[in-house]
């Protein structure tokens, strides 16, 4: 378990590094971090709350099951991100947590976290603001669903997956390596009718497919296929 100090850390984002430098070097001590393979669960629905978890390094959905049994992903989170936060101060976890690629994840358990949170007032502000971007992230997905068919459903996730995972692009093509699956499961369809808009999308030239992966070729245009929605694609 490789267990990496928070002040020599190299995920600047991670919200722990809003702590002090007494605190940084306590929960360095207190938390766990392992390494957790592809398709793995980090903590699932119905389980115990134990603390929240920070990414190091990886990429996460978070995922929620209806009645029918059939799995949604919530979000997806990244390097420096938190997963778990609505948990706190809940008995069980309300949606679970899996891998999408090898992960180093951070747990922290729940009362040295409420000590941080009390002895740490810009952490607390930094986890707050971050709770208040995810809703508006979810509030914006949610009211873009409702309204769009189901291509545009399909690009705008696409559009989701490169902007989550590679914000930080400046060129105008992107690789996505997830299955149709797993991208019915993010904009809230079936695979079929993913694997129809891919090949709409395929035969358009806006994207390049091979065995699972996807090349998105044209970024831009695919943004602009759906930018008469009012709701911002990027956030």
């Amino acid at each position: 378990m490789n267990k990496t100090p928070c002040r020599t850390c190299c995920t600047s984002s991670c919200l722990v590094k809003f702590c002090n430098e007494k605190w940084l070097d306590r929960l360095s001590s207190l938390k766990t971090s392992p390494t957790y393979p592809k398709g793995q669960f980090i903590f699932m629905e119905g389980s115990l709350v134990m603390g929240a978890y920070f990414v190091r390094k990886g990429k996460v959905k978070v995922i929620s099951s209806s009645l029918d049994g059939k799995e949604h992903t919530v979000r997806l989170a990244w390097d420096g991100h938190m997963i778990g936060h609505t948990g706190i101060g809940m008995e069980t976890y309300s949606i679970g947590a899996v891998t999408l690629a090898e992960s180093q994840i951070c747990f922290i358990d729940s009362q040295a976290l409420f000590e941080a949170f009390m002895e740490n007032p810009r952490f607390t502000f930094e986890v707050m603001r971050f709770y208040s971007r995810e809703l508006r992230k979810s509030e914006i997905r949610a009211k873009c669903f409702a309204l769009m068919n189901n291509e545009e459903k399909v690009i705008f996730g696409l559009i989701y997956l490169s902007d989550s995972f590679l914000p930080h692009r400046d060129d105008n093509q992107v690789e996505i390596n997830l299955s149709r699956q797993e991208i019915a499961q993010i904009v809230g369809t079936n695979p079929d009718q993913v694997s129809r808009v891919l090949s709409s999308l395929k035969k358009n030239r806006l994207i390049y497919t091979k065995e699972r992966c996807i090349y998105l070729l044209d970024l831009a245009k695919l943004k602009e296929a759906i930018s008469h929605y009012a709701f911002p694609t990027h956030y």
